[in-house]
């Protein structure tokens, strides 16, 4: 059988709602009546006990009018107050008379006269004397409750008889029976339009949890682009609205990356496939070749080994590209020390003419010889790859120029018209050591490769940094490369917490300008630190 608790469970929210709000209703009338009860007939009962006290001091607003206890006759008692049980007791505490006509219809044996029933009265001279000054409770016939008062009549200085005033508490009964009554119809209506009301406005409150519903069932059946109306932005709901939106905005942003990141990385995989498979096939055949035979004197074969050779350093340059690009995404710790930007910019430019000696490779140092904070092996492959790729983009024999420089302060807080922290990885980011100047901005210093080439289009300036991106659609490595080098720029770049954008030459070309966190001006080194990257 199910417990009550998981019954519970099994209950909607609008009602597990009404049935709590109608079960506190219920509890808070039920206190209220309750308590007015307990409070209600106390006082009835005072207010009569009050009004008894009174007429101990005074009875005659209970006798017929104009009575005078000095003088107390028969029709004094006879045509009392009919409000109160008047009687007149002789010393023995038997009734002779009194308001009701009890004892004249005794005496004429009429039986069938209107009366209500007396309460017995066993009071003698003796008793009324103990009794005086105290209320006392007599019981009817029909069992109403009477509260009494009584005390002696004199006549000539000498008891003579008592004198009864009684008051019945039937109608405090009844009084408190027509509370019970009307409150408990008032309390059922009371009960009643509670649960109503309540219905109405959990289900009103609601109607917006059941567009939510609606939304989510049609983006599990894959519309992401649907969102929830948010008509009361400052209510529960209208949170959880908001909340739900914000979430959807993300979760389809994430889609949309895994869309785009997934495409790219079917498209490097058949570019570096086909990379990795032209240079297996050469290196194949030649070894094919060598071993049937083909090959007869030693220039063939020196060729064929020159030709094994240059297909395995393209194959390793894939390789590495993508081992750089892992040891980046792994954040391994990068060795930091200040380094010179003009040494380094001399020897990128000495490695690029070694490589290209018909090229004109200059560097235009910057006053000062300023200093960045640094990994000097990643700093020196940023430097390769950006003049690598200025070579491959451009005319062979076109000049290249490596400009050291050190911005103003103002370029490191993003400035107009400087380039400014990245949103992402802001120049002076956490763990890089660097020290703000007047104003709160980061010092930083600058190199930048410029060629004069067919330059970058603007449209596509953003999108080079990507991985797996290339400008050559075709698998050309030599003029589209692999798609990896600029990635690599990228990441090393946002691992120190720099900036790097692509600009246009004046009179055509392309200019990568690279930012980096600076080191602060001292006389002492530096000591070498390691940072997470």
């Amino acid at each position: 059988m199910p417990r009550f608790a998981d019954r519970w469970t099994d209950v909607s929210l609008r009602a597990k709602i009404t049935g709590v709000t109608v079960f506190i209703l219920f509890l808070g009338l039920i206190v209220a009546g309750v308590g007015t009860m307990a409070l209600l007939r106390p006082t009835l009962i005072s207010t009569q006990t009050t009004e008894l006290a009174q007429l101990r001091s005074d009875p005659t607003p209970a006798l017929a009018n104009g009575a005078d206890l000095r003088g107390l006759t028969r029709e004094d008692v006879l045509f009392a107050n009919r409000e109160y049980y008047v009687a007149m007791l002789d010393a023995q505490g038997n009734l002779l008379y009194d308001n009701t006509g009890y004892a004249d219809a005794e005496a004429e044996g009429n039986k069938s006269i209107d009366r209500p029933q007396l309460p017995q009265v066993p009071l003698s001279l003796d008793a009324v004397a103990e009794k005086r000054d105290r209320i006392v409770d007599l019981q009817g016939a029909n069992g109403t409750g009477w509260r009494a008062i009584v005390f002696p009549i004199f006549v000539n200085g000498q008891p003579n008889g008592t004198l009864l005033i009684a008051s019945s508490t039937s109608l405090i009964t009844q009084a408190v029976a027509n509370y019970v009554v009307i409150f408990t119809a008032f309390g059922i209506a009371v009960i009643l339009l509670g649960a109503a009301l309540t219905r109405l406005l959990v289900t009103a409150t609601m109607l917006p949890l059941a567009e939510v519903e609606k939304t989510a069932l049609e983006i599990s059946r894959g519309d992401y682009s649907k969102r929830i109306m948010v008509t009361s932005p400052h209510t529960e709901v209208g949170h959880l609205g908001e909340s739900l939106n914000v979430m959807l905005d993300r979760l389809d942003g994430s889609l949309e990356d895994r869309a785009r990141t997934i495409e790219r990385m079917r498209r490097f995989i058949g570019d570096a496939s086909h990379e990795l498979r032209t240079p297996l096939v050469s290196v194949r055949g030649y070894a094919e070749l060598y071993r049937m035979g083909a090959l007869q004197d030693d220039e063939q074969v020196g060729q064929a080994m020159e030709r094994i050779e240059k297909e395995s350093i393209r194959m390793t340059s894939l390789v590495e590209d993508l081992l750089a690009l892992a040891r980046l995404d792994e954040r391994r710790p990068l060795v930091l020390a200040p380094l010179p930007l003009n040494r380094l910019a001399h020897d990128a430019a000495l490695d690029a003419r070694a490589q290209a000696p018909d090229r004109e490779v200059s560097v235009i140092e910057a006053p000062g010889a300023p200093e960045v904070i640094g990994d000097e092996h990643k700093v020196r492959q940023l430097m390769t790859n950006l003049i690598g790729n200025a070579m491959r983009h451009t005319p062979a024999g076109s000049p290249i120029e490596i400009v050291v420089s050190v911005p103003p302060a103002a370029s490191a807080s993003g400035s107009p018209g400087t380039p400014g922290s990245p949103p992402d990885t802001p120049v002076g980011a956490p763990g890089v050591p660097s020290e703000p100047v007047e104003g709160g901005a980061v010092p930083i210093a600058r190199f930048e490769i410029v060629d004069h080439g067919d330059g970058i289009p603007e449209q596509i300036r953003e999108k080079i940094f990507g991985r797996f991106w290339r400008a050559d659609t075709s698998r050309n490595r030599e003029t589209g490369g692999s798609g990896l080098g600029l990635a690599i720029v990228k990441s090393i770049v946002d691992a120190h917490g720099g900036r790097v954008e692509v600009r246009e030459t004046p009179g055509g070309g392309a200019t990568f300008r690279v930012d980096l966190p600076s080191a602060p001006p001292s006389d002492d080194t530096i000591p070498m630190q390691r940072l997470q990257a």
